[in-house]
């Protein structure tokens, strides 16, 4: 992907690479009750954050009254801050005036120029949209809309589930609720989904990765730095705060919310950190030797539950995990040992603050190798959670949303929940994103946008080939191979080729929200597990076309460029075409140039995860890119470092999607004058800027993307035609010289 933060398992990582994290969806991800409550805790910076109410003040004009003396487009030159030399700083050069003149909405994390103001059209078009039709998606809209009738059903719905949980008293009836959960498209303790199978292109896995967390990285969890046991204590208040107001006696909930933590505080130390999990490979296995990894839990009861009799069969679907580490015991230790402090709760009855929340590593070889009733009533506190922080979006906003707002407060900084329209127009997409994505295209896509985005697709494809083709430390059969996977590259432009057969919803009440949203996701998941058994289609979306966002599918070799992108202020008819190919067509050419970066490089034209490469010519890509992971290892944000490995995927797509962008421009049309050039790479950096609270700065530092700041200095650092575009020094920032520039596509 091209943008911003959403936290993704290496799972998504692998099956899409999405341009802007904070817009991204990953593919076939499985709630956990961490993950969602973390949906929901945060829905203004992740979900609504390009979905907020129509603004005034804090919006600037996309509408260029007149161009420049030097031929910038006036809206492009009143963003920028012309006291600052390009060569040393082209982001405050490009983004200065902008940023100097912009301010966050109370309930945003950050507010950004080329993604959250355009995305006030589409917020528009979705609601009219919805508010007007007649079919499904009308019809949930308007029961999210109804909050009397949401009230007046109160926490009643959440009984049944809650009751359930009383039926965990062992493994096997453990077993049995998750596989309830799963139903419902929803679990904890372990993730799963169907997703693409590495070995065999045509076909899917079932693919089983670690638990999430409420807080955003592990480091919350293992660090007893005061600021980290601080966040602990608000996520405890916030926990015991949604399980009261669910009913929860409160004795209870302070148990449960010590318990949570507890879990979360196993599971953090079992996974694999960030950098670990992007580099990792899914490991396959069958039914058997998932059965003695992890022996405590019944496996044959789950999948058999799920109707997946053949998973890890001779003949079936093969089973992959996502953290071989967390999978090697580590869930059997989890269940079996779920709070080591268990002991001590009696003692932190009352405890305020950090009090009972200090990081005490747990010795496995310690631990309990039982599963006793203590145990069943610590993971029974954890199921609470997962259902209530489940079905928080569906109960009544009056009672939930101030419980939330500590955390809101404390990771995020955000002052205010969106409006309710903002969060049905979310929820609605969520549930029928195919239904809504149709109307959208019919209603509201140009498709002379569509054509121009393949034209210009083409053309980069075409510079990306001759880059290919004379690269010299590239061997020649690799070279071919190469070659042919830039061939064989699928784009999907706009909107989807085919629109897919989508769930028979069959009837939802304007009146029953959770019943809609329980109805949704559980036709949901019957699609997703009857898809085991088809072969895949290489051409199927896995985001609606209204995300503002863009991807690249390693498994299926394939480009999903989605309707909402291709606008103002990335794409416009009316723009030259050096403000286009400086915007979109580096979008585009980020997204082709994953193919081939350090882990899309390793699967063939077909989607097949194999070595395919050259070793010589493998250890000379391997050279190259630990430059570039060098380079942005020197970076910081607030004086913290930014990881070079953890980025490096986005670092080179960012790299190479400039280059041949601007190889395909600069070649396609009659010479080219110093200010079109100039205007290509401003129209670049100011697809960045933006500003961000200061709490939430630390959330940027977990992203697979770099902070947007060094996403431009640190892709023109490396560019040789915007030194030359700015006549920019040897020795200045952006033109270090040959023997320092990082150089791979």
């Amino acid at each position: 992907s091209y943008m911003g933060y959403v936290p993704r398992s290496h799972l998504d990582m692998e099956e899409a690479s999405p341009l802007l994290g904070r817009g991204g969806q990953g593919l076939g991800r499985r709630k956990v009750a961490s993950l969602v409550f973390l949906a929901c805790a945060v829905t203004a910076v992740v979900l609504l954050g390009t979905l907020a109410p129509r603004r005034t003040s804090e919006l600037v004009s996309l509408d260029a009254a007149s161009d420049s003396a030097d031929g910038i487009p006036a809206e492009m030159a009143s963003a920028m801050d012309r006291t600052v030399d390009p060569c040393e700083n082209f982001y405050t050069y490009s983004c200065g005036g902008w940023d100097s003149k912009a301010s966050i909405p109370d309930d945003h994390t950050s507010w950004l120029k080329a993604w959250d103001v355009p995305a006030e059209d589409v917020q528009d078009q979705l609601h009219s949209l919805m508010e007007t039709d007649q079919g499904v998606v009308g019809t949930y809209f308007k029961s999210c809309m109804d909050e009397k009738a949401v009230a007046a059903l109160g926490t009643t719905p959440l009984k049944p589930w809650l009751a359930k949980i009383e039926e965990v008293k062992d493994m096997r009836s453990l077993t049995t609720f998750l596989a309830f959960l799963g139903e419902y498209d929803n679990g904890a303790f372990f993730g799963w989904s169907v997703a693409g199978d590495s070995h065999d292109p045509d076909k899917r896995a079932l693919h089983l990765s670690p638990g999430g967390t409420t807080l955003p990285d592990r480091k919350y969890y293992l660090s007893n730095e005061l600021e980290y046991l601080e966040h602990r204590a608000v996520e405890k208040g916030v926990i015991s705060g949604l399980l009261v107001t669910a009913g929860v006696s409160a004795e209870q909930a302070a148990t449960d919310a010590f318990n949570v933590i507890a879990i979360e505080t196993r599971t953090a130390e079992l996974k694999q950190t960030r950098e670990e999990g992007r580099a990792s490979v899914g490991k396959y296995v069958t039914r058997e030797e998932l059965k003695a990894m992890e022996p405590a839990f019944y496996w044959d009861d789950f999948f058999a539950a799920l109707s997946l009799d053949d998973v890890g069969m001779e003949g079936g679907s093969p089973i992959v995990l996502h953290d071989d580490q967390f999978f090697a015991h580590g869930l059997t230790s989890l269940l079996e040992n779920p709070n080591p402090q268990m002991a001590h709760l009696a003692s932190l009855a009352g405890a305020s603050g950090t009090q009972g929340l200090e990081y005490v590593a747990f010795d496995r070889s310690k631990g309990d190798r039982s599963f006793d009733p203590e145990d069943a009533q610590v993971l029974q506190s954890y199921l609470r959670y997962t259902i209530v922080s489940t079905f928080v979006p569906f109960l009544p906003e009056a009672e939930f949303a101030d419980v939330m707002k500590p955390m809101m407060a404390d990771l995020y900084g955000l002052k205010q929940r969106p409006e309710r329209k903002n969060k049905c127009i979310h929820s609605t997409s969520s549930a029928m994103g195919g239904h809504v994505s149709k109307a959208y295209v019919e209603k509201y896509f140009a498709e002379e946008n569509r054509v121009a985005a393949e034209k210009m697709l083409e053309s980069i494809r075409g510079e990306f080939k001759k880059d290919l083709e004379t690269l010299p430390w590239m061997d020649d059969a690799t070279r071919g191979k190469a070659v042919h996977k830039l061939s064989a590259m699928n784009f999907e432009v706009g909107y989807p080729s085919k629109w897919p057969e989508w769930c028979v919803l069959g009837e939802l009440s304007e009146k029953e929200f959770l019943e809609n949203y329980v109805a949704t996701e559980k036709c949901r998941v019957t699609k997703e597990l009857s898809k085991l058994k088809e072969k895949v289609d290489r051409r199927e979306w896995s985001s609606s076309v209204t995300t503002i966002n863009a991807y690249y599918s390693q498994k299926v070799n394939g480009l999903f460029i989605p309707a909402a992108v291709l606008n103002k202020p990335f794409f416009s008819p009316s723009y030259s075409s050096a403000r286009n190919f400086g915007s979109i067509g580096a979008i585009l050419g980020h997204e082709m140039t994953h193919g081939f970066d350090d882990q899309g490089r390793k699967f063939d034209a077909t989607g097949e995860r194999r070595k395919w490469w050259d070793s010589k010519t493998e250890e000379k890509f391997d050279e190259r890119a630990k430059c570039i992971s060098d380079q942005y290892s020197g970076y910081t944000l607030n004086d913290k470092p930014v990881s070079g490995e953890l980025t490096l995927g986005e670092d080179i797509a960012d790299g190479g999607g400039v280059k041949m962008a601007y190889k395909a421009w600069h070649n396609e049309g009659p010479p080219r004058t110093a200010e079109e050039k100039r205007l290509f790479f401003l129209s670049f950096g100011q697809t960045w800027c933006g500003i961000e609270r200061e709490e939430a700065s630390e959330t940027m530092l977990f992203d697979v993307h770099a902070p947007r700041k060094w996403r431009v200095l640190g892709t023109l650092a490396n560019n040789e035609d915007f030194a030359q575009a700015y006549n920019c020094p040897v020795g200045s920032v952006l033109n270090p010289g040959p023997e320092k520039r990082c150089s791979l596509w």
